[in-house]
């Protein structure tokens, strides 16, 4: 499932051409990743992601007949969808554990990275949640045992 969700991650370039994909981890109920949407702001390295700062970005979309950006809703959305579809698809085929309820939660956390500094710091707590797990209050095995 999560060689699917990863996968699913890397397509959403392909879904909103206009969207850049920076760093993501995959964990074991949840994912952390940073998406562009729109131009990037101006004066970032080539390379850089920020999540849209938008008093700095260039407009998409603007001209008569052109659609506009997406936001990081509809991404997400999109997201949540086409995991699912693959998710249950792979159930009935009985490669995935069946559900019940929502395989993903409601809503989702959104943060507008500003600046340089922040997109290291946030690029680093991706990075470094793998290692958090065994601490992790939304871990189950940790709250089998304090059960």
């Amino acid at each position: 499932a999560g060689k699917m969700i990863d996968f699913r991650w890397n397509e959403i370039k392909n879904k909103f051409p206009n969207t850049e994909l920076d760093t993501h981890i995959i964990m074991p109920n949840h994912l952390h990743g940073i998406i562009t949407v729109g131009a990037p702001l101006v004066g970032a390295r080539v390379g850089d992601a920020h999540a849209g700062d938008i008093r700095e970005s260039k407009p998409v979309g603007t001209r008569a007949g052109t659609r506009p950006a997406p936001t990081i809703g509809h991404i997400v959305g999109a997201y949540k969808s086409m995991t699912t579809v693959d998710y249950i698809r792979q159930a009935k085929n009985n490669a995935f554990p069946l559900f019940d309820g929502r395989l993903w939660q409601r809503n989702y956390y959104e943060h507008i990275i500003l600046d340089a500094d922040e997109l290291e710091r946030t690029r680093k707590y991706i990075a470094d949640n793998p290692a958090n797990w065994a601490s992790d209050i939304e871990n189950p095995l940790l709250r089998t045992l304090k059960g």
